[in-house]
This record gives C-alpha cells, structure tokens and sequence, in this order.
C-alpha cells in the first residue's frame, strides 16, 4: 500500500484545476483496477452530475453529463457511500448507462464542502465484480480530503471570478455614469459661462445705449435747428427781405450746429466702434500685436456706461510703449468682469468710487496689471472662496458667481500667467501677472 500511495502522491503533487482532477483520476484508476473511474460535481437544481476527469480504460475521455435519477450515484449524492459488489444493473434496470456500458460492480462515495454538504461524488465502475471493496473505498477515503480541498478551492475562486467581473462591470457602469455627470456638468458650466457673459453683454447693450442716446439727440436738436434756421433763410429770400444780419446769424448758428454734429456724431461713432471691438474680442482667442494701454482704454470707453450707473470713476495707467502680442479677448474679458464685480459688489451709488489700473513690468520680464478700487473689499470668507465657481455675495441681485473663476481660468489657462489676491487695507486689489506670448 505505501508504495502505490507514494506513486499516487508523486502524480498529484503541484498540480491544480483541471491537471489536478485528471492526475488524481487517472493514479487512482490504476490503483483500484477499475474500467471507469470518474470525479463529478453535482448540480442539485438540475439533479444532474458532471464529471470533472473521467477515465475509461486506463486513458482520459471527454467529460459527461448524466441525470442522477434512477443511478446509484443518487445514493452518494445524498450522503452515502454507496456500494454493489456485483449486478449492480440489476439493482437500477432504469439505468440505460450501466446496462450499455456492460457494468457488474459500482463503489461511489460522497464529497463534501466545508460546510459538510455534499458537492461531489468519485465513483469507481467495473465489467466485473468488485473483489477488495474496502481497498478501494480506503484509497476514496484517503484522498477525497485533498478532492473536496480542490474542488473547494475552484468553487471560490470562481466565485471570486465572478465577484471580480461583476465588480468591473459595476465600476465600468459607475465610470460611464460619472463620465456621462461630468459631461453634462461640464456642458452646463459652459452654458452658464456663456450666459454669464451674454448678461456682461446685455448690461453693456444697455448703458451703451444710454450713453449713445445722448450724441444722436444733441445730434437730432442740431439738425432741427440747422433746418429751421435754413426755412427761414429761404424765405427771406425769396421774398426779398433777407438782410446782411439775417445772413451773418444764419452762418453763425450752422457753424455752431454743424460743430455740435460733428462731435457729437463722432463720439457716438466711438462708443459704438468701440463697443463693436469689445464685444468681438471676449468671444475671440486669436493672438495680436496691440499697444496695451490704448486698448485698455478702448475697453474702458466701452464700459464707461456700466461704471455711470454708480458714478464711478477709472484711470488707467499703463506704459505707453507696452506693445506685446497677447490675446486682446482675454484682456477684455477680464477687465469686463473686474469692472462688473467692483459695481456689483464693491461701490454703492453715489459715492466718491474710484478704480485705477496699473502696469509695471516684473524682474523676470512679465508683465503685471494691478487693478485697484476703494470699495468695500473682501470679507475673510469671500477672499478663501471667491475663484470658486458658483461661489457669490450677490445672489439676491442676481449673481450666479462665474465671473472671478472665468477672470482666473482666462488669466492662467490661455495667457499662461497667474491672479495675486493682495491684502488690502480698503477695497479690492487683484494682480494679473502674464507673459508675452508667442506670435500665432
């Protein structure tokens, strides 16, 4: 016996799966001289048995499938060794299998799982009776511990398998779920950025139109004037009656009238060329070459309305010879947006409010626009969230918070630069430290 123990051994020693299951089947067909021998699972739903090795002859053959009822694998199945010696056919004529496979004598017993049901089955089949029925169920025995270790083992790992593609296809549909939150997010931040600039756009509209209002109607006065003036010379004379005064006066008043159209057509020609160039500009990336402080300016004139609804006041002073190419839009934008916060948030009407913008070129060679108002300044709370999105003091008046994180996403993201919250004794400071960039 220690000999074939020792050689049954050798044969399984560091194997696993389906190598494990063959070489334990196939040691111990030889040790027991069976014709068939085979270790099988059982399916209780089904009340079937599938074996796992199956040997026929002394060789390896595919694996089967058989139905449990009427066999005698049904009596291991339900936790029994199980054990004909001879005419084992007789005992189960319903069994075709048996019959066509000529068996005589049937040993079966029961493997169990750790919790001691029963999972499997090894089963030896002889064309003979069987002659050491004791011997053979003493190898079953012996070996059917590493059998369940095994059969346990795979049970586990395949329930680990599919613990494992469940829990990838959860994180695949959490990660599809989250890619597709996030792209609605990011699409809806969009669209609010957008909105965002479009309510900027619309408060321009309107204080553009207001300050436009006032050159076309001394424009409109001029003109009346200037067509009253003229009847009256006409019928003067064509009547004959028109004078050497009459004549003097009539050129007196169109000089004045056609200086006042002049300016005044002139300067709303400005507000709207220079409106026009803001507007296009916040919706445009494209790189230039301009002089920085007669831009700034031409933004300050378009944005002079907006700074008229709370009487304020903004001087620029930037070098005059500050000529780089950067992203017009960008400036544009951001001074939009400075400007807005400080009339919003800073100034309240009627007060000596003041905004004055700065450039001073950096040891490193950067450029730095400082930006200064005297209004009431950042509370503790505002200055530690005030780039947040969303994040407002306003909303009551309408403040949906995007304006200071467009300021700092246009500063860092497409100049390249960086936003420097000084500490200010009274009112806001912000610096916008950038480079000149590269020509397109």
């Amino acid at each position: 016996m220690d000999p074939m123990l020792a050689t049954i051994i050798e044969k399984v020693s560091n194997t696993r799966g389906e190598a494990f299951f063959n070489s334990i089947t196939l040691a111990l067909h030889d040790a027991i001289h069976a014709d068939y021998t085979f270790v099988a699972t059982l399916d209780k739903e089904q009340y079937c048995s599938n074996t796992l090795a199956l040997v026929a002859d002394g060789a390896l053959v595919d694996n089967i499938s058989y139905s449990l009822a009427d066999t005698p694998c049904a009596n291991a199945a339900d936790d029994s060794v199980c054990c004909y010696r001879t005419n084992v056919a007789a005992s189960f004529p319903n069994d075709k299998l048996l019959k066509d496979m000529q068996i005589e004598g049937y040993l079966g017993t029961p493997l169990h799982d750790l919790k001691g049901e029963v999972m499997g089955i090894i089963v030896a089949l002889y064309r003979r009776p069987i002659e050491d029925e004791s011997r053979v169920l003493e190898l079953f025995k012996l070996f059917s511990g590493r059998i369940e270790a095994e059969l346990d083992r795979l049970s586990h790992e395949r329930l680990l398998e599919k613990a494992n593609q469940q829990l990838e296809s959860k994180v695949a549909e959490r990660t599809a779920h989250l890619d597709k939150v996030i792209s609605e997010l990011k699409d809806a931040q969009k669209r609010l950025v957008e909105s965002e600039k479009m309510a900027a756009m619309g408060n321009l509209v309107a204080g553009l139109a207001h300050e436009v209002n006032t050159p076309l109607g001394v424009a409109i006065t001029s003109h009346s004037v200037l067509s009253e003036q003229r009847d009256a010379l006409r019928s003067h004379y064509q009547s004959g009656e028109l004078s050497t005064e009459e004549l003097d006066e009539y050129l007196e008043t169109t000089d004045s009238a056609l200086m006042l159209l002049d300016v005044n057509l002139h300067r709303a020609v400005e507000l709207v060329e220079s409106f026009k160039r803001t507007a296009a500009d916040q919706h445009c990336a494209d790189k230039e070459l301009i002089n920085l402080a007669q831009y700034y300016r031409q933004v300050l004139l378009a944005l002079k309305p907006l700074l008229k609804s709370v009487q304020a006041k903004a001087s620029i002073h930037i070098p005059e010879d500050w000529n780089l190419t950067t992203i017009p839009g960008v400036h544009s934008q951001t001074l939009t947006n400075l400007l807005s916060n400080s009339v919003m948030h800073g100034f309240d009407a009627g007060g000596d409010n003041q905004i004055e913008i700065t450039g001073e070129r950096l040891a490193d060679g950067n450029y730095c626009i400082h930006y200064r108002d005297n209004g009431k300044g950042l509370s503790p709370e505002a200055r530690k969230h005030i780039f947040e999105p969303f994040f407002t003091t306003a909303r009551a008046k309408g403040g949906i918070g995007l304006g200071m994180n467009i300021v700092f996403n246009l500063v860092n993201q497409q100049l390249g630069g960086k936003i420097i919250l000084p500490v200010s004794d009274r009112g806001f400071a912000l610096d916008m430290v950038f480079p000149e960039l590269g020509e397109s």
